[in-house]
């Protein structure tokens, strides 16, 4: 073959097979019938532009082989036949024809097949009509293509280091040293309880600032609570002394952030926004300086922010006559005793069964609960009788405690939500609220005439003269949206829905034409009025001096899809997260995923970079989490973020790290904590190993018992004698009160000896992070209630995993398992779980318990 079909240039097409000289190669050389063959095949080949140089030489060859052999043989056989009965000449034509045609066609065939594939640049060149889309695809990753300069060298220096300036107990493991050492740009870790993540991010902070001169305003370290920030600027400090890094409280709060703080800076910048407010961030003292609560998660709102509310919410109530007709109707509603109820339901059977005792007993319960409101100053009320009604119910005699005769309503009261739950009734045999209940259910089952019930005093009267047209104020008073425990303060219930549908990534106002409601459900009264309320409440925010928006506002302003926002941004702004680590991310929700996804598509459209001594360095993420450990569902996070970590955060290269080493609890703990949550969807391939020297080889059940609070309160002052550390946790702050007054000698004993923090009482969601000797637990971990429009919120947010129906509710029954794990981890060697027996009226939700193997060792069932 001549140099120029060997550098691959094509020869002319409009050459003949005569002066082709890449043919000559290949022919016999004798000029046989073979050579003529393919010629042809050569010049059709070429005629249909089907091959470049490279595929013509290897169809040529393969045909020429191909064809030449069958020829031969053919022609051998025919002919031999043939020259019997017509001699020579006969046999070679027929040999001939036969070997032409076999030839052509497979040289046809395979130079046509061949070709094709190594000559798909000649195929593209030549089309009948030319393709005008050159358009190139889309980078959707967030992060550059590099690895941090990180050299074998520099790593045994870091490794040296180490290990000569830290005690042996502090010694990273091997999954420590991955994260530590991640060349990275995207890098997750799956970091188990107790297995040392907060060190072992101190030691990744000190390669990038200590080894790699990456200073600390390129670098942004995200918490979530103030406390969590605080701790671990202390952890700072202290690893940055050992290497002489000058570091104190203050500069550690220069990048050692929370969320919330963080996007403060995004506001700062700008002449129209400089000096803004955060809602959640407002004192309840208007001359106080307002900072950080200690726990944003807490939604609970103060003085401050609801005289905020309250004044948008009189505005709206007499400037809107749409919004002030729903309200009326949600107050009509809250104001009843309750929907109807069918008395042939068999589920009734049992209650109504001990009707004559409760009506023996309802004049006391009448008077009692009337006692209450007469020593609040809220009884009698105006317009309202005062004497007791009676009536019947089922044939037995209950009372009402008085009669509106211009409402044409009984008047029923209800102990109110913030008296102790501690006043009794037939001698101390039954408590007032039950007695209540139980007649509030009679009332629910046999009475069908008009019925007020009044559950709060701050909101009877303000109720009262709503339903009268007579108001003197914006009507207080509590809702209860589906799914919710208890009913709370319609500011309250506002807030609360709308925060977790914008944690949810949602806009309230389209979030809410997006559901859909029963006629009879109340609740879409309810979400009409917050649709209107929630954007008249942002606009009235915003138009304060100085201004104030809610953070979900605030990361919405800078989310991902706010490309504009974001092009604004100075790039001091924008570079303090050049470098990004992030602790507890299974607790984001879509609004902060949002952000953080338009910050570091930001940078990556600005391409911003460090250049560090050992090389250059551009934006980063690594994000430190542990799905089981995700307990925040309620509120609007989710583990999916986490658990799905490379379809949220795409890069060109990503590291996952399993951290699995507990350096707090021993094994038992461990494996008792990991049999309840593994029936939940998670990250695969976890176990949790023990890692402490001092609880490796340790074995200790963990303890199940039924409540006994006084066997409760003597465990504890065994360990509290020890010398231990005592935790005592329940879900419920109501059951927490109850324990504090068994165990307030005990209390009262450690605050005395100025050893008050050896025993905390703690609910589960508070106890995270925490850690104790010994840890008592009291009740179970259960789902309450499911809820429809949180269902549907799920549904619009895309948070719907595995196309499962009722998704948040599905959610929440494996957030129950997660709870109980954190809550049982928290434990170092001894952990005590009292249990009530479970409740028949559970609705068979979820429950932890009922995940518990008592054939396990790691058990001790100790129930009778």
């Amino acid at each position: 073959m001549s140099s120029l079909n060997e550098s691959g240039n094509k020869a002319s097409p409009q050459g003949s097979a005569k002066n082709d000289p890449s043919h000559e190669q290949l022919a016999p050389d004798d000029a046989s019938w073979q050579k003529k063959v393919h010629v042809f095949a050569q010049w059709l080949l070429r005629k249909i532009n089907a091959h470049d140089a490279a595929s013509w030489t290897a169809g040529n060859a393969s045909g020429y082989k191909t064809g030449h052999k069958a020829g031969k043989k053919l022609g051998h056989l025919e002919g031999l036949e043939a020259g019997r009965k017509q001699g020579h000449q006969e046999g070679h034509r027929e040999g001939y024809d036969e070997g032409h045609n076999k030839g052509h066609h497979d040289g046809f065939e395979c130079g046509h097949e061949v070709g094709f594939e190594a000559g798909k640049l000649v195929l593209e060149l030549n089309p009948g009509v030319r393709s005008t889309d050159a358009t190139p695809g889309v980078d959707i990753n967030l992060f550059e293509d590099f690895d941090f300069p990180i050299s074998s060298e520099l790593e045994q220096r870091i490794r040296d280091d180490i290990r000569a300036k830290l005690p042996d107990y502090q010694q990273p493991t091997d999954p420590q040293w991955e994260m530590i050492l991640s060349r990275h740009p995207s890098t997750y870790i799956v970091a188990g309880a107790g297995s040392g993540k907060s060190t072992t991010m101190v030691l990744r902070l000190l390669v990038l600032r200590y080894y790699l001169n990456v200073p600390e305003d390129l670098i942004t370290v995200v918490t979530f609570t103030r406390d969590s920030r605080f701790d671990f600027i202390s952890k700072v400090i202290k690893v940055f002394t050992l290497w002489q890094i000058p570091m104190d409280e203050k500069k550690g709060k220069t990048f050692v952030r929370t969320f919330h703080s963080r996007v403060l800076d995004f506001f700062a910048w700008s002449p129209l926004l400089k000096g803004s407010k955060a809602f959640e961030f407002l004192s309840k003292d208007a001359t106080a300086e307002d900072e950080e609560p200690e726990n944003v998660l807490d939604v609970r709102l103060n003085v401050r922010q609801l005289d905020l509310m309250n004044r948008c919410y009189q505005n709206l109530f007499e400037n809107n006559e749409k919004f002030r007709n729903l309200i009326i109707e949600l107050v009509r509603h809250a104001t009843s005793i309750g929907e109807p109820l069918n008395p042939e339901d068999p589920e009734h059977a049992k209650r109504i069964a001990v009707i004559k005792r409760c009506s023996r007993r309802d004049r006391e319960t009448c008077e009692s609960v009337e006692a209450l409101w007469r020593k609040a100053g809220h009884w009698p009320m105006p317009g309202v009788t005062a004497d007791l009604v009676p009536i019947k119910l089922n044939g037995q005699t209950f009372y009402a405690n008085g009669y509106a005769e211009d409402l044409k309503a009984l008047v029923v009261l209800g102990v109110d939500r913030n008296e102790p739950d501690t006043v009794t009734v037939e001698n101390g045999k039954t408590n007032l609220s039950l007695s209540m209940n139980m007649r509030r259910l009679f009332f629910r089952l046999f009475y069908s005439q008009r019925v007020l019930y009044f559950t709060n005093y701050d909101e009877a009267m303000c109720s009262l003269e709503t339903l009268r047209g007579e108001v003197s104020e914006i009507p207080k008073f509590g809702y209860q949206v589906d799914g919710d425990i208890k009913p709370v303060p319609i500011m309250q219930a506002f807030h609360s829905a709308a925060s977790f549908l914008e944690n949810l990534g949602l806009d309230v106002a389209k979030a809410i034409k997006g559901m859909n409601f029963t006629k009879r459900d109340m609740d879409g009264k309810f979400f009409e009025a917050l649709g209107l309320f929630w954007p008249a409440f942002e606009d009235f925010l915003a138009n304060q001096s100085p201004k104030v928006f809610t953070f979900n506002k605030m990361f919405a302003m800078y989310s991902e899809h706010a490309e504009e926002n974001f092009s604004k941004l100075p790039e001091g702004v924008l570079k303090s997260q050049m470098v990004t680590l992030v602790d507890e991310f299974q607790d984001c929700g879509a609004n902060t995923i949002s952000w953080l996804r338009g910050v570091l598509t930001e940078l990556r459209l600005r391409r911003l970079e460090f250049r560090s001594p050992q090389g250059p360095i551009y934006p980063s993420l690594m994000a430190v989490g542990d799905d089981w450990q995700s307990i925040y569902g309620w509120r609007g996070s989710s583990p999916k973020f986490f658990q799905q970590f490379k379809n949220y955060f795409p890069s060109p290269s990503t590291l996952p790290i399993l951290m699995q080493q507990n350096f707090r609890s021993q094994q038992m703990v461990i494996d008792a904590a990991e049999s309840i949550v593994k029936h939940t969807r998670s990250i695969e391939n976890k176990h949790g190993l023990a890692g402490h020297p001092d609880m490796i080889g340790l074995n200790v059940p963990v303890q199940l018992w039924r409540r006994d609070d006084q066997r409760l309160v003597d465990l504890v002052n065994d360990h509290y004698e020890a010398g231990d550390k005592v935790m005592v946790l329940s879900r419920s702050r109501s059951t927490l009160d109850e324990v504090s007054k068994k165990l307030s000698d005990t209390l009262q004993r450690a605050r005395r000896e100025r050893q008050a923090d050896n025993i905390r009482m703690m609910t589960y969601h508070g106890s995270k992070g925490l850690e104790a000797d010994a840890v008592f637990l009291v009740g179970d971990c259960e789902q309450l209630s499911s809820s429809n429009w949180r269902n549907q919120a799920y549904t619009l947010a895309g948070l719907v995993m595995n196309g499962e129906a009722r998704a948040y509710d599905f959610a929440q029954g494996e957030e129950v398992m997660r709870l109980a794990y954190v809550a049982i981890t928290r434990a170092k060697v001894n952990c005590y779980w009292f249990l009530d027996p479970p409740k028949p009226a559970s609705k068979g939700f979820p429950r932890a318990s009922a995940k518990i193997d008592k054939e396990q060792a790691f058990f001790s069932d100790y129930r009778r």
